[in-house]
This record gives C-alpha cells, structure tokens and sequence, in this order.
C-alpha cells in the first residue's frame, strides 16, 4: 500500500485533483468528491480508532472538505477542536467488501470497526501505520490520503446528491489539510455513486445486522429486521417478531428508534410475515393495524441530517446545525392481537401448499413440457 509516497510540503507540493482520478458524480454537484473512503481517526482521549466513510470535496491542491455527521468522529473532532488541537485522519480508497461493510456497523464508540472487519475475513486484520500520523490503516489498501482535520477552519461544501436521492444544501463544512497520500504501484481508484445499489447496500446491511443484534438484547423474540430500499436503506425499517404480550410491538418500535437516529419508521409484523415482501408487511397494515390503537408517533425527535422534509419551515430550507434532522418519527404495530375469535386471524391457505417445494414442481414440469414436444419425439 505505501509503495508510493507523494508528501504534501509547502506550496510546491502535488495537487491532489490531479493526483488521483476523482470524479464529478451528479448533476448538481459542487465539484469532484471521493465517495467510497473510509475515514479512520483516533479518540484524542483513548486512542481507540473509529472508521466511517464520509463524503470528501476536493477544494484545493492540498485541501478538501468533509461533511461529518453528528457521530464518532465528530464526537473526536470535537475533543480535539475544543484543545485547539488538529485531528489526524486517514482517508483509505480501495479496501475489500468485508472492510467496506464493516465500516457501516453501529458499534460502540470506542469499539474499532477493522475489528469487525477481522471478524468478517476470519482472522486479524492487516494494518500499518501511517507515515504522517499513528492513525492505523488495512495494509492491503491501494490509496491512502492522510492529513488532519483543521481547528477552526470551515470552508463552504456542497450541494452533493446524497443518498436519499436528494441533494444537500451548501454549507460551512470541516477542512481536511493533507500531509501525504500513499499507493500501491498502478492503484486501483474505487467510487461510489450516490443513491444507487451499492449507496444503499453497503449502509443498509452492516445496519441490519446491528440494529438486530441491538433489539435482540432486549427482546429475544425479535426474528429479523430489514431496512427497505424505498425507505433509502436508512429511514424505514420492518422488524419480525413473535409476540408474547400485548405492548410488546411497541416497545421495539421505541428500541428500533434508538438503535439509530436515521430511523424515521418501524412496521412491527408477526412471525408469518414475510418482511422482506412489501406486499406481505402492507398487507398486515392493512389487515391487522387501526391507527388509533397502533400508531406511535414521537414529535421533536434527532432524525437525519440528510432528510429534506426536516428542513421545511425554515428560511430557504436551510436550518441551522442544531435543527437539522429535527422531526418526527412514526411506529405501526401491525402485529395480531394476543386473544381473538376463532379463525378470525387466521391466514387462508390451501391444503399441504407449505409442503410443496415449488423448484422442484417447475423443473418436472418443464421436464415433462419437453418429453412431450415434437422436438423430442423426432
């Protein structure tokens, strides 16, 4: 990974945008961003590492802005900002899926996620130090850019399309000083385009997994969950459970909002919905939820940033830092009631239909199609 090392000294230094192949992605947007790196820095107070991916605007040869979200790494920022001091960072393009993925987890604060990423591969993670900072990096990375996020320096960023498919507003955003960047000899330079598949995928997966393992501490009947693409992988999550006591639906409609504060709208449905069809969870809205008996609704909550609808009302629908993602969140309890007439929640079926393996019906019928066909009588 650090077979080249381009250092970034004085004003003869390299130029960044011409450096590396970054691209302009949408329409509207303020100018070529790096999208798939993970950003690594460490606790200024501990030293334990946090790893998130952030959108990153070149603006100059040797500076770049940064959105960061009110999270971990702005919780270090922060601590370090507070001291006057810079904070190191590492901004690492081109890892494999499994360290990709595990970038997205919902973990601990001072939990480092290239140990989930350890964890995913099977066996530690390789990592090297960076040559500017201690910020540690995975050794088979092909490009890493290291520098510091500045004190008290903001420079205008944005608008971006985001993933909500969506573009965010132009605001005063953090700057990024680099120092070096480091690569592999004919590195490979990996994007992402915003509010497409892999956007959606690579956030709502790892998410899933850890929203599930977080509701599942407190309610071991939870069975699955999944964050729904038209829900922009992050807003609208289904969870499945097998309910054992009334009340029950709603209590994991408010753990699932606190799992994360993206979380805009949970549907909780019985054991024999099938969450990952939208049209077996509309269907137990439609057949088992009345809104003035299941509907959860939580005014003047922390939502996300990157939600439009947060903004409206406000002066050019552009709030101020503490009133974005300032909005509502909403819970169904589409689950059946514990005690009901005979047959009254009972789904229709026809006989011995859970029995029958639909793969194999299919094949031996296309089996018999074709021994019947002229073609296989000549």
């Amino acid at each position: 990974m650090q077979q080249l090392v381009h250092r970034f000294d004085g004003d003869e230094g390299p130029d960044i945008r011409k450096l590396l192949p970054v691209p302009t992605h949408s329409e509207h947007d303020a100018g070529a961003y790096i999208t798939a790196g993970l950003v690594i820095a460490r606790n200024p107070k501990t030293g334990v590492q946090n790893v998130s991916i952030n959108r990153i605007q070149l603006h100059d040869r040797d500076r770049m802005g940064v959105l960061i979200l009110p999270r971990h790494l702005s919780a270090f920022f922060a601590a370090a900002e507070s001291a006057g001091q810079a904070l190191d960072v590492a901004i690492v393009i081109g890892v494999d899926p499994l360290t990709a993925l595990a970038s997205q987890a919902i973990a601990p604060i001072d939990f480092d996620e290239l140990e989930i990423a350890g964890a995913l591969h099977g066996a530690p993670l390789r990592v090297v130090k960076c040559l500017t900072n201690e910020v540690r990096v995975p050794a088979d990375a092909e490009i890493v850019i290291e520098g510091r996020i500045l004190p008290h320096a903001r420079q205008a960023e944005g608008p971006f399309g985001e993933f909500p498919q969506y573009y965010s507003a132009r605001e005063e955003r953090e700057v990024i000083a680099i120092q070096a960047v480091t690569h592999r000899r004919d590195p490979i330079y990996h994007t992402i385009v915003p509010a497409e598949m892999e956007h959606l995928l690579l956030g709502s997966i790892p998410r899933e997994a850890t929203l599930l393992s977080h509701l599942q501490r407190s309610f071991p009947n939870v069975l699955d969950v999944h964050l729904t693409v038209g829900g922009v992988a992050r807003y609208h999550l289904h969870v499945q459970m097998k309910k054992t006591r009334e009340g029950q639906a709603k209590n994991v409609i408010f753990g699932a909002f606190a799992g994360h504060y993206d979380i805009k709208q949970v549907i909780v449905v019985d054991e024999d919905v099938d969450l990952h069809k939208p049209g077996e969870v509309e269907w137990a809205v439609a057949t088992r939820f009345q809104a003035d008996r299941d509907l959860v609704v939580v005014a003047g909550a922390q939502g996300s940033a990157l939600d439009p609808s947060t903004t409206v009302g406000f002066p050019g629908n552009r709030p101020p830092l503490e009133w974005q993602g300032f909005g509502a969140k909403m819970g169904l309890d589409a689950t059946k009631p514990m005690a009901s007439g005979e047959h009254v929640f009972t789904r229709v079926r026809i006989p011995g239909e859970l029995e029958v393996d639909v793969a194999k019906v299919i094949a031996a019928v296309g089996k018999t199609a074709i021994a019947g066909s002229p073609l296989e009588r000549d």
